[in-house]
């Protein structure tokens, strides 16, 4: 990636060229760091002349992403840890079962139970990751698809498929074709702010950009959008797994 200096510092940035972009604009983000989005057919003016027009604003906000990343949970996947399940708090508890073959994950009244075989090797944190996003894969499996053809009905609209990933930026996503992209993290969130998310990607089979009429239209199927994204822009880097 290449590299700006903005008075003392350093940043790494991307330039992106997006077909839903309709002005040159300057992003700045937590998961995707420093980048200049550029609309098709425009590349003037070049991106470091533009990132030294809002040095003040960039440095600010890189201070702000550095502050908050301090902030967050390390996750060691041992007892005590706290997961959000569907917006409510579950405290991860571990037990050893010489029964059972592979790591059983668990979540019920509060607890995300790990219960894995009485093996030092199956007992690696690695392995409890993965057992944990594993978990969650399936939730999110079984909870999202399920959840967006039920708002799609109610909203009178359908949506060609719809696929579960394990995504750093993008909470959802979708294609002119009707392909629809969620998060697994999603299953972290309140039901609420799930169903925000679903509503929002529902909305661009109609319209595909973020114009004020696709927000009227999120509005008119989620008329409180805009506190859940701002939940998400207040509480979306905590969701981590």
């Amino acid at each position: 990636m290449p590299l700006i200096q903005l008075r003392d510092r350093s940043f790494e940035y991307a330039v992106r060229v997006s077909k839903r972009a309709k002005h040159i604009s300057i992003r700045c983000s937590q998961h995707r760091g420093l980048e200049v989005v550029y609309p098709s057919g425009a590349i003037k003016p070049p991106p470091d002349e533009l990132l030294k027009q809002k040095c003040d604003w960039i440095i600010a906000s890189m201070n702000k992403f550095q502050a908050l990343r301090a902030e967050l949970p390390g996750r060691e996947y041992v007892d005590g840890e706290t997961y959000m399940f569907r917006g409510q708090p579950h405290i991860l508890k571990t037990s050893r079962d010489p029964k059972v073959t592979r790591i059983n994950v668990e979540c019920d009244e509060g607890v995300l139970r790990l219960t894995f075989p009485d093996s030092p090797q199956l007992a690696r944190r690695a392995l409890r990751r993965d057992a944990v996003i594993e978990f969650y894969r399936i939730q999110a499996g079984q909870y999202l698809p399920m959840r967006a053809r039920q708002l799609a009905r109610e909203l009178g609209l359908q949506f060609a498929s719809l696929r579960i990933k394990n995504q750093k930026t993008r909470w959802g996503s979708c294609s002119a074709k009707g392909n629809i992209n969620l998060n697994l993290r999603l299953l972290m969130a309140p039901v609420e702010a799930i169903d925000y998310v679903i509503i929002h990607e529902l909305c661009h089979l109609e319209i595909l950009n973020h114009s004020p009429a696709f927000w009227q239209l999120v509005e008119s199927h989620c008329p409180h959008y805009r506190h859940w994204r701002k939940w998400f822009k207040q509480n979306g880097s905590s969701l981590i797994l």
